[in-house]
């Protein structure tokens, strides 16, 4: 499996506040950093106070960004659904059942966007250093600072239990790993998902006014909150399904200037779409 394993700089016990942060002051980015930035330096126990820039900006965005878990610049920050969803889970049941929730999502994303860290540890027989790991994965990732990466991304696993790190080794707890597994592969069918975009277009055009071009993270997260489905399913279904048959024609276009969460398709940049079902026209 190839991929970007990607420079996760907030510690993963720190996530649930952060997320907390930008939940309640949604819409004010300065109160969003400010209240990152207070419990940053409650938790941190570096000698040098965190500053307000790196808070936000530099640390937790990044960090939140490269987990899906959140969407949005400045004012429009914002939690994607499965931040909402983790953060309901923590609210409503505590660490133990969010630690649970999380672990099932990194293992989705090391799967599908992280070139597989954790199911090499597997091939290495379920034990073995962050160092043996990271040159393994080194011949075959993009990126700089593969070991720092590596290091980094084995504490959020630590965190939610699927490793155990002691005196340089790290050891995977495989039945973990296996009952985490087992919950991975939700999969809708096309129509289903046809049927999901549909009603959530008609949703999202009547709040708009009635403008028929519509977002693309924006449909993506009201499918996604009604299917439970990741952001990388949805847009997975979303290139293979027919854009024109009989009863509908999806039609997709370009941004005038490039924005975050669209998609690449015939090698175009895809932002806005929109759907016209013939079915309810006639």
């Amino acid at each position: 499996m190839n991929g970007e394993i990607p420079a996760l700089k907030a510690k993963a016990e720190w996530l649930p506040w952060a997320l907390q942060c930008i939940r309640d002051f949604s819409g004010d980015y300065r109160k969003v950093e400010d209240c990152i930035l207070t419990k940053w330096q409650k938790a941190s126990q570096r000698t040098k106070s965190p500053s307000t820039r790196n808070s936000l900006r530099a640390v937790f965005g990044p960090s939140l960004r490269h987990l899906q878990l959140i969407m949005g610049e400045h004012d429009k920050l914002q939690l994607m659904s499965k931040g909402n969803e983790l953060l309901s889970v923590y609210d409503d049941l505590g660490e133990a059942e969010f630690k649970k929730a999380f672990a099932q999502h990194l293992v989705k994303l090391d799967k599908e966007r992280w070139g597989g860290v954790i199911f090499e540890i597997q091939n290495l027989g379920g034990n073995t250093t962050s160092e043996k790991l990271a040159d393994v994965l080194e011949s075959r990732q993009q990126g700089l600072n593969i070991k720092d990466k590596v290091r980094k991304v084995l504490l959020y696993y630590e965190y939610v239990g699927l490793v155990h790190i002691e005196g340089g080794s790290v050891k995977l707890r495989e039945r973990v790993l296996e009952a985490i597994t087992e919950g991975l592969n939700l999969r809708i069918s096309d129509s289903q998902f046809l049927k999901v975009i549909f009603t959530a277009y008609e949703k999202l055009q009547a709040k708009a006014g009635g403008n028929p071009y519509i977002a693309i993270p924006e449909i993506r997260e009201e499918v996604c909150r009604e299917t439970g489905l990741w952001p990388d399913d949805f847009y997975e279904i979303l290139k293979k399904i027919p854009k024109e048959t009989s009863e509908y024609l999806i039609h997709l276009s370009q941004p005038m200037a490039r924005k975050p969460g669209g998609i690449k398709l015939g090698g175009k940049y895809l932002y806005y779409l929109a759907i016209n079902n013939k079915k309810k026209e006639d």
